[in-house]
């Protein structure tokens, strides 16, 4: 069975990334799906650096999770594929985020949604993911990690070209979800009634068979 673990916030998915890290005696590289990007520096908000995940977890509430992570080396490093551009460039050198050309201005997506809607359908298709990894990262030993709030309508929980995820998912020897009911509530398209636990226990399912 692929391991898998879901929790209701982004940066409490850290105690299970440590955790692979410790078991699988190799520091692992992590592949993100999310429409944020996080990448705020933990030192450079005054936060310091906890000690160990739990830790961690206690006060890294604000997308600092991924450069405490690093900087721990419990990965060796993130690449973010983000809906958002990334307005603040990452500090750590092996945290990226890359961003589809496909993908139009905020403005666009936020205010035009039936416009966008095609294209947010289309997130999880090959199409959309194969050009951001086209450099064949993830490399060696890698978490999957999903932020729900990267899907904004039902239909993008079944891509019609689906090679890429599927295998990444098989791939994978962690996959981390965290549901962001809050955020997804936000962001989903008008009229749609997907929920972080909907989103995750669907992706769950696919991914487990």
């Amino acid at each position: 069975m692929k391991k898998i673990a879901v929790f209701d916030l982004h940066h409490e998915v850290l105690a299970a990334w440590e955790r692979f890290s410790r078991e699988s005696g190799a520091i692992p590289e992590v592949l993100t799906l999310d429409f944020h990007t996080d990448v705020l520096n933990c030192a450079g908000r005054g936060i310091g650096s906890p000690a160990d995940a739990a830790a961690a977890v206690e006060v890294l509430h604000h997308d600092e999770h991924f450069d405490w992570a690093l900087r721990k080396k419990i990965i060796s490093k993130a690449v973010i594929l983000s809906l958002s551009p990334c307005s603040v460039a990452p500090e750590h050198p092996e945290l990226e985020v890359r961003r589809s050309e496909m993908l139009p201005e905020m403005d666009v997506m936020l205010n035009d949604p039936e416009n966008f809607r095609p294209l947010a359908d289309m997130v999880l298709d090959d199409c959309f993911l194969a050009p951001l990894l086209a450099d064949g990262f993830p490399h060696g030993s890698f978490i999957l990690d999903i932020d729900c709030d990267f899907f904004l309508t039902e239909k993008s929980l079944e891509p019609e070209h689906h090679e890429v995820i599927d295998s990444l998912a098989q791939r994978a020897g962690l996959i981390t979800f965290s549901r962001e009911n809050d955020w997804v509530k936000i962001l989903k398209l008008p009229g749609e009634k997907i929920t972080g636990e909907i989103i995750a226990a669907r992706l769950v399912d696919r991914f487990d068979r």
